[in-house]
């Protein structure tokens, strides 16, 4: 918070708690008939009154200026963010490069066998009758598809 902001609504709250001493003096003199005291005494009211005004404006002052500040800061941290986006994109584009040109990188890769490569005709149930099939048990061992060997397989859930 902008020093002239803290100045400024303290004075001002100090000097709209100071006029209700005059008030009352004025009010006083006023019921005993006293128009020279009344009149100082609403004169001091009024100065205090246009102090407050005073305190007030500086405060206003003083926030516009933390709300420049503010802005500024909030500019700077959308800067800072933008430049580690483009920072962290470059470095991504140059992974990429890197794997394009056969360097090898963090990524996993498959080469699909040519009886992969192979597609059956058929769709369906039928194309997979149409390809020799090969299961994998847990070990990464081959096993031969129960319909081979004339067992049966239950692979409902």
């Amino acid at each position: 918070m902008n020093v002239m902001t803290i100045e400024g609504l303290a004075g001002a709250s100090v000097s709209a708690s100071l006029i209700a001493t005059p008030m009352n003096i004025a009010k006083e003199a006023e019921r005993k008939g006293d128009t020279d005291k009344m009149q100082r005494a609403l004169g001091y009211a009024g100065e205090l009154k246009d102090q407050a005004e005073e305190y007030t404006k500086k405060a206003d002052k003083g926030m516009e200026e933390d709300a420049k500040e503010a802005k500024k800061q909030e500019e700077l941290r959308q800067e800072q963010l933008a430049e580690a986006i483009r920072q962290e994109r470059q470095e991504q584009e140059k992974r990429l490069r890197g794997e394009e040109q056969g360097e090898s990188g963090s990524f996993d890769s498959v080469e699909i066998s040519q009886e992969g490569k192979i597609q059956p005709e058929t769709g369906g149930y039928e194309a997979a009758d149409a390809c020799e099939g090969v299961i994998y048990d847990q070990s990464g061992e081959n096993v031969e598809l129960g319909t081979k060997t004339g067992e049966y397989v239950d692979v409902s859930a």
